[in-house]
């Protein structure tokens, strides 16, 4: 049966403030993910946005008014920012289902970043910024490999919109090499850059389809001779609206024809945490049913 899994937020209802929050949302998003049948999970990202979690824990970075400023050079952490949610959420899913590791990637940490007069960057399009980042992340992904993550996810979703490729594909590849199954996500429209994105030196080039005519630019011929899988978006998670497991298998359907089964992977088009719970849950409970009807 097709892989089915997350791209990373789920919403839980619970602000997060201690560690005992934190675990409780770790929690409900895990224990979630497996009810709804979801093979490759995730734990939630429940503590911070997809930048903090990370800045913050970085040498370089000071946060202001909600804004992550680079105000010095950008230097590993000494420790992960995300490994202990991983293994509280692996200790959670048992033998249920696969926690994969989501790291930021480097162009996407820098274009959300303000680079400040006193740090040794030009902008947040520096080569040496996002290589200085990359860097930082490939620490992390070492840590979370070691704590047993065998896929791990880079999420630019920068790359659509405003980005250098040429560095920021040498970028992801800093942080791939750690990982034993990288996975690399980048949403909005890919038609234009979908094959630069080959280059990178991942398994999963994962992207949306439910919302975005991105079926147009896959090419199996190409995706194979790359030896890429391709992580389908098939659930619209700019929306409340439930898709019924009808819908989603023919949208499903439509990639098999395209793309072929064996090159892809099911999932949302994006995180789910502005979703309510209710209807994350039912989004994946009927994408599940929709991979089951297929077979």
């Amino acid at each position: 049966m097709l892989i089915t899994t997350v791209v990373g937020s789920y919403p839980t209802g619970i602000t997060v403030r201690t560690e005992d929050d934190a675990r409780r949302a770790i929690e409900i998003a895990v224990n979630d993910q497996i009810k709804a049948g979801i093979s490759v999970i995730s734990d939630g990202q429940v503590r911070s946005d997809m930048v903090g979690i990370f800045a913050l824990n970085m040498r370089g970075y000071r946060n202001e008014s909600g804004r992550y400023h680079i105000a010095g050079r950008i230097e590993s952490p000494d420790t992960p920012a995300t490994v202990q949610d991983y293994l509280y959420a692996k200790k959670v899913a048992g033998s249920k289902a696969v926690v994969k590791g989501i790291v930021t990637g480097p162009t996407t940490m820098a274009k959300s970043s303000v680079v400040d007069k006193t740090s040794p960057y030009k902008s947040t399009s520096d080569p040496e910024l996002i290589y200085d980042l990359a860097y930082a992340q490939a620490s992390e992904v070492r840590a979370l490999a070691k704590a047993g993550a065998d896929i791990i996810q880079i999420d630019e979703p920068f790359f659509s919109v405003d980005a250098d490729l040429e560095t920021g594909i040498k970028a992801v590849n800093i942080v791939a090499k750690a990982a034993e199954t990288p996975v690399m996500h980048v949403c909005g429209d890919i038609r234009p850059i979908f094959k630069k994105l080959l280059e990178a030196n991942v398994r999963v080039l994962d992207h949306e389809f439910a919302i975005s005519k991105n079926l147009e630019a896959m090419d199996r011929e190409l995706i194979e001779a790359h030896g890429k899988i391709i992580g389908y978006g098939c659930l619209d998670t700019k929306s409340d609206t439930v898709e019924s497991a009808e819908a989603v298998e023919a949208n499903i359907r439509k990639a098999i024809e395209k793309i072929g089964k064996k090159n892809l992977w099911i999932d949302p088009d994006c995180g789910m945490r502005m979703r309510t719970k209710e209807a994350a849950y039912a989004k994946l409970s009927h994408m599940v049913e929709a991979v089951r009807k297929i077979g």
